[in-house]
This record gives C-alpha cells, sequence and structure tokens, in this order.
C-alpha cells in the first residue's frame, strides 16, 4: 500500500540521514581524540598548547560520536571515552567546590569582611560606551578593573560614571591601555595604602595595576593581563610573564599580605599552564564549585566560548560568590567576584 511505501521510504531517508550524521560525527570524534592527546604536549609545540584550551569543546564532540553510535549499536565506538575521561577529569574540578566552602553562603548574603571586584576588559575596538557605563554605574562594586582602555575609553569613564572615580590609569591606544576605580563613596574599612603601575618582566612595555587594600587584613591586588599566544615567541614570553607574576605572588606572600590576581589571563582554567602558574604562585582558583563560566568570545554561543578572565588568590581566602556579567559589546563578558577571608 502507499502508506507502507511511505513508511519505507521513511525509514531509508532516516537512516541515511543518520549513517551521514554519524559517519560526518566520527571523523570529527578522531580529529576530536587526536586533539585531546596532543593536548598534554603543549610543552613541545605552542599549538598543542591552544589544543588544551579546547577541553569542553572536544568533550561534546566525543560525547554526541558515543551516542550517535550507540543508538546504532556500534559499541567500537566506546573507544571514545578514553579521550573524553580524559578531558572531563580536567574540567570536572570546577563544579566540585573546596571543602573550606561548602558551609559557605552563597549567592544572596554578604559578609561583613568580603570583598567585592569586578574586572573587564573592554575591547579597545569598542566604541559603543553607553551599555559598558551604564552596567558600571549600576554595579556595587567595591573595586574596578578595567583593561583595554584607550583614552577614548578613559574620556568616557571620566566624564559619564557618577558612582565610580579613578585611581589610577594607563590609557594607550594598543590593547595594554589599563584604569583602576573605587566608589565615590569608598567604604571606611576599605583603605588604599598605595597603587602603582608595574611590569612583568620587570621590561615589559605592558603595564599592569597593582594596589594595596587596608582592611582586616592587608591584600595585594593585581589586574593582571598577559599575553596571547600568537606564534611560538609569544607564547614563550606568556610563560616568562607568568613566572615573573609567580614571584611576586610569592614575594607578597612571604611580606605577610594576602593576595588577588584579577584578570585576563588568556589561559583556560584546565591548561597545564595555568596549573602551573596557580602552583609557582601559591594560589588558588577563585573557580572552582561555579562551573565552566565561560568569557570569550563574547559574540559566540555558551558552549563555544572559553574561559580566559579569572581570579586567583592566596589559600586565606574563600570565594563567596562568582558572577558572570552580560554582553556589552566587548569580546570579553565581564567577571565579577566576592571573596572573604577563611574561618
Amino acid at each position: 500500500s502507499s502508506i507502507n511505501k511511505f513508511i519505507k521510504m521513511r525509514n531509508r531517508t532516516f537512516n541515511l540521514l543518520l549513517n551521514n550524521l554519524g559517519f560526518g560525527m566520527n571523523i570529527l570524534a578522531i580529529f576530536a581524540a587526536i586533539a585531546t592527546i596532543l593536548g598534554f604536549l603543549g610543552r613541545q609545540w605552542w599549538v598543542f598548547q591552544l589544543l588544551d584550551h579546547l577541553r569542553v569543546q572536544l568533550s561534546l564532540i566525543l560525547l554526541l560520536a558515543i551516542l550517535l553510535n550507540g543508538i546504532k549499536y556500534r559499541f567500537w565506538s566506546l573507544a571514545f571515552s578514553l579521550p573524553l575521561f580524559l578531558n572531563v577529569l580536567l574540567i570536572l574540578p570546577l563544579f566540585i567546590p573546596p571543602s573550606q566552602n561548602i558551609n559557605a553562603v552563597q549567592g544572596n548574603n554578604t559578609d561583613q569582611n568580603s570583598l567585592q571586584l569586578l574586572h573587564l576588559n573592554l575591547d579597545r575596538n569598542n566604541t559603543n560606551y553607553t551599555p559598558t557605563l551604564q552596567y558600571l554605574d549600576q554595579q556595587n562594586a567595591d573595586l574596578i578593573f578595567l583593561q583595554e582602555v584607550t583614552p577614548a575609553w578613559l574620556n568616557q569613564i571620566e566624564s559619564n560614571l557618577t558612582r565610580y572615580r579613578l585611581v589610577e590609569s594607563r590609557p594607550l591606544k594598543n590593547s595594554h591601555g589599563v584604569a583602576f576605580l573605587v566608589p565615590t563613596n569608598l567604604p571606611p574599612s576599605l583603605q588604599i595604602k598605595n597603587t602603582e603601575i608595574l611590569h612583568f618582566p620587570s621590561n615589559s612595555e605592558r603595564p599592569m595595576i597593582g594596589t594595596q587594600i587596608q582592611g582586616n587584613q592587608t591584600l595585594s591586588i593585581l589586574s593582571l593581563h598577559v599575553t596571547r599566544p600568537r606564534n611560538n615567541g609569544t607564547s614563550n614570553y606568556q610563560k616568562t610573564e607568568l613566572d615573573a607574576v609567580a614571584a611576586w605572588s610569592q614575594q607578597q606572600q612571604n611580606q605577610g599580605n594576602q593576595v588577588i590576581i584579577i584578570g585576563d589571563f588568556n589561559l583556560t582554567p584546565w591548561s597545564s599552564r595555568f596549573r602551573q602558574f596557580l602552583q609557582a604562585a601559591h594560589l588558588r582558583n577563585s573557580q572552582r564549585g561555579f562551573g565552566l563560566q565561560p568569557t570569550w568570545l563574547a559574540g559566540l554561543p555558551p558552549f563555544m566560548m572559553i574561559a580566559i578572565d579569572h581570579a586567583v588568590y592566596s589559600e586565606n581566602l574563600m570565594t563567596l560568590d562568582r558572577k558572570i556579567g552580560p554582553k556589552l559589546g566587548s569580546d570579553h563578558l565581564p567577571l565579577w567576584l566576592e571573596v572573604t577571608p577563611r574561618g
């Protein structure tokens, strides 16, 4: 009958579509499996270092391949489980809060000793100033650190922000410009002891803002923006920058100060270089327990974005809350953080 013919044709079309989709996904999964392994070899070639940042995307490809092959009972596809497991092993810790944080109140309550920080890479090519200025003026952050601040951006900030004032700035026409803002009515409990422009390493042309805040304890805070790897030379220089910052962190902690480093690391939290930096600097990742929270590229769907804006701190601090802000015209999303002393 015509109904049976229609059903058979529909089934053949569905099977053909499924087979073609499965074939294409298997090819992608093979490349994803290879990329997963090569991502561990970043020290051998800077391109492999970049593959280390794609763990989430590689995991999604491998998982989809396993599911599609499962429909056709292709059990050989379970071989994709090994590279999937390796990726998940690196990503999963972001969803597990440190044991010291489990009893902390997150979200709605604010600890009286907490500090709220906001970091945003403005994007020097973004000339749509209004959304960003409105967003900044609506925040209740104690400290705001801005990057890629151009002279035009600084003029807009000085002219239009009403609830925040500049403490330090170094506007530049390239991507290295920086600015540091605090509320016009800074709480008496927060005292800015010192603010300066730092360079890591000392001969670097890139300015970074360092400040010491006196509350219940002395906090040394650095607004970090490291080089984006584009070739072997810039990748090696990024390592040099991070080594210098790690030495600064150790020095500050040896002097009895707590350390917070917030900014554009151009690294994902599961990358080997980021993990090596945390170990060398004796710092913890504020993202633990808060999931993926991707910040770049802002125009992409969330599952295609990666987290390269971070806040890390010394072990006597902990995260009360951590959020990613909305799209504001930059290729980065804002990072908002509330930290408090442990115990």
